[in-house]
């Protein structure tokens, strides 16, 4: 038996034993912290580890909107949503998973509808068990659950579904934050309106002003707490982002729908290629429309190129307008001139030159309202065949041989020959006094037009009129004069009356109205198809059929062109092809601007006894149509308010203001459909309808109560 000495002993030895034990453990430890601190591969392991543990990510900026005239939302962003796991979290435990997998496969199955729940278990099963195989490596972990991005709204009910609820730690649930750009007015105005691609392609507005619209993006360092969870520390070098900067146009969207819808449908009537439109403001050049459709098949067309701007073409005897001013101007010819345009085919110069209504000795005044090619040959042979140089020198004072210089890209380069070059020959300066041998834009036609309405004084189309910050104006674009004077007084007045003239008795007839007057020029130009001349492979001839001028022609407000490209062999005039969409827009226009001069609405009972039926609508238009059909309406004060018909017993109308109120029906007996529907829909009234007319009967009576959302029936009679 041992002593107690001797066992006292034994124990101290193993404690000694231990404790050296202990002790060359922690001296091994200090020294494998101070060879990864301090040895040769320090640098390289304080930089992993750094990698590893903080993370700088960049804050992306939010884009700045693109809005209309009147402030309403042209392009915007919002966020959407990519769903994405990491089935290699720390905290994604196996237990949890396989309870939980079934129901989150239902739920992912209903939400995004591209695969059953069966197909929905096995996929992210398979993922689990290729994380937990490939634990060590911790690669190949993070997977897109569908490639279908969501909305907020889909988030809040995804974040609910079963081992997403229990939170990102331990479900490895990774929401990508996107911003999406769209458009709440579709395709409206969508070429104008551009966009900036992934690849750095830049079109219209988006790319014009990408820079100001993207603003900057920021940074902030991130640090991994578990799994893929982080959190944002402060740093001295986080950066905020700096949100993009709106952009307002000169766009007006009720404008532009009216203008689309008109081209759409006249393109779809006659069988056209392509079209486009722009409608602006005279004095100050802002844009109101601008709009190009192509055709892809039958009754689908598609914003895909901006012609307006971008198309170079032979414009045709649009372009005869800066001959006129030419000769006038700077030959001193008179409108009274005669010429005789030999019924309609003449030999002019090397040139043969053919129009297609004869005539024979006619004025210069007369030559520009009839379009006659062969009076303009004449004349600017006359005036310039000694010195073509001379004609081509007025010809650039107008503008026509550089860009406009509009904001957006995508602006065609003009090609305006001169004496002297490779492609100038004898027959150039004859073809070019009626819209041939040189190639212009749309916006360059419409550009002197519009400068013919505005006094002499030529503008710079403007398509951007403010760029915003949080509501404020940072920078304005003002009108910018880029010709004060493109000619003199006098011949000013010369051309305007032609002007007149060819929509009073020339080739713009379709553009006369009884309530304002237009002035305008026709045009129809054929396209050359390359090497074959004016003629495609299969022997037909392609148009450019265009109509350009302004309105009111005494008061000018706004300048129109519209082109449409066809190889229709029946319907390619200026006139019959683009003359209804002018005709639709200045319409429309004309009624809805009430800017524009008109008579004053001083009324209140139709006492023409040849009038029998008005239809309730709008005071002003309605009190100005009976004005302009003769009525004597008398006692209703000018008022922007609806009103209701009735006919008393000696067969006079009745005007009566409604009134909307809240909660109570509106009394829409002898409107429209339209009228009707408006102030029923905008009282909070479901409406069904039956025949077409005016307002016979209305189910719920006029001036009862009701809870938004009734249904009220009306009966039309023609």
């Amino acid at each position: 038996m041992k002593k107690a000495n001797d066992i006292k002993d034994d124990i101290l030895f193993r404690v000694r034993v231990v404790y050296i034990l202990f002790l060359l453990f922690g001296i091994g430890i200090i020294l494998m912290i101070c060879h990864w601190q301090y040895g040769p591969r320090s640098a390289e392991l304080h930089k992993q580890a750094k990698k590893i543990t903080y993370q700088r990510v960049s804050l992306k900026a939010e884009r700045g909107d693109i809005l209309a005239v009147d402030g309403r939302l042209l392009a915007t962003s919002t966020p959407i949503y990519q769903i994405r796991m990491d089935f290699g979290a720390m905290g994604l435990e196996d237990d949890l998973f396989y309870a939980e997998v079934d129901g989150l496969s239902r739920s992912l199955s209903a939400l995004f509808g591209d695969k059953s729940s069966s197909s929905y278990k096995s996929f992210l099963v398979s993922l689990r068990k290729e994380a937990n195989a490939d634990r060590e490596n911790r690669t190949n972990r993070y997977k897109l659950i569908s490639p279908r991005r969501i909305d907020f709204l889909e988030l809040a009910k995804l974040k609910k579904f079963p081992l997403f609820k229990d939170g990102v730690n331990k479900s490895g649930l990774i929401v990508e934050h996107i911003n999406k750009r769209i458009r709440p007015h579709g395709s409206l105005a969508s070429r104008t309106i551009g966009s900036v691609n992934a690849s750095g392609v830049k079109v219209g507005i988006e790319g014009a002003f990408d820079q100001q619209l993207r603003g900057t993006d920021g940074v902030v360092m991130k640090k991994k707490i578990s799994g893929s969870f982080k959190v944002p520390v402060d740093d001295i070098s986080n950066i905020e982002p700096i949100n993009g900067i709106d952009v307002v146009t000169t766009i007006d969207i009720d404008m532009q729908d009216v203008a689309e819808s008109a081209l759409k449908r006249q393109l779809d009537i006659g069988g056209a290629d392509w079209g486009s439109v722009i409608l602006m403001e005279v004095e100050t050049g802002e844009v109101r429309v601008m709009s190009n459709l192509t055709r892809k098949s039958k009754g689908v067309f598609v914003e895909d190129y901006n012609y307006a701007i971008g198309r170079c073409m032979e414009p045709g005897s649009t372009f005869k307008l800066a001959t006129l001013i030419t000769l006038l101007d700077d030959a001193k010819a008179s409108l009274d001139d005669v010429y005789d345009a030999d019924g309609g085919e003449s030999v002019v110069g090397k040139v043969k030159v053919v129009d297609t209504h004869p005539e024979g000795e006619i004025t210069l005044r007369d030559i520009f309202r009839v379009s006659s090619n062969i009076g303009f040959a004449k004349a600017v042979h006359d005036h310039y065949a000694d010195n073509p140089g001379r004609f081509v020198d007025n010809i650039s004072k107008l503008g026509f041989d550089r860009p406009i210089g509009i904001s957006i890209r995508g602006e065609g380069r003009p090609t305006v020959k001169r004496p002297g070059e490779r492609w100038w020959d004898g027959t150039t300066l004859i073809r070019m006094s009626f819209g041939y041998a040189l190639e212009t834009s749309q916006i360059h036609t419409l550009s002197l037009y519009n400068a013919v309405a505005n006094g002499g004084k030529m503008v710079r189309p403007l398509l951007v009129k403010e760029l915003r910050e949080y509501g404020q104006v940072i920078r304005s674009f003002p009108t910018e004069v880029i010709n004060p004077k493109i000619c003199t007084k006098e011949t000013l007045i010369k051309v305007q009356d032609c002007l007149k003239d060819v929509v009073l008795g020339g080739t713009g007839r379709i553009l006369k109205s009884p309530y304002y007057t237009v002035a305008a020029k026709t045009g129809t130009a054929q396209i050359a198809q390359g090497n074959r001349g004016y003629f495609d492979k299969y022997g037909r001839r392609h148009y450019l059929a265009t109509l350009v001028g302004y309105f009111p022609a005494d008061n000018p407000k706004y300048t129109c062109i519209v082109s449409v490209k066809t190889s229709s062999n029946i319907n390619y005039y200026g006139s019959s092809l683009s003359g209804p969409v002018f005709r639709a827009i200045s319409d429309r226009v004309y009624m809805s601007d009430h800017s524009l001069e008109r008579s004053e609405i001083n009324h209140k009972v139709v006492t023409d006894s040849t009038l029998r039926a008005v239809k309730g609508g709008y005071a002003e238009e309605l009190g100005y149509s009976a004005n302009k059909l003769s009525c004597d309406i008398e006692g209703i004060r000018r008022e922007n308010g609806w009103v209701s018909t009735a006919i008393d017993d000696r067969g006079e109308i009745d005007l009566e203001k409604v009134e909307i109120r809240e909660g109570i029906v509106p009394n829409v007996v002898g409107m429209g459909l339209k009228e009707s529907m408006y102030l029923l829909e905008k009282s909070g009234l479901k409406v069904a309808f039956t025949n077409k007319g005016r307002v016979l009967t209305q189910s719920l009576k006029p001036g009862s109560q009701f809870n938004r959302g009734a249904l009220i029936n009306i009966k039309l009679v023609m």
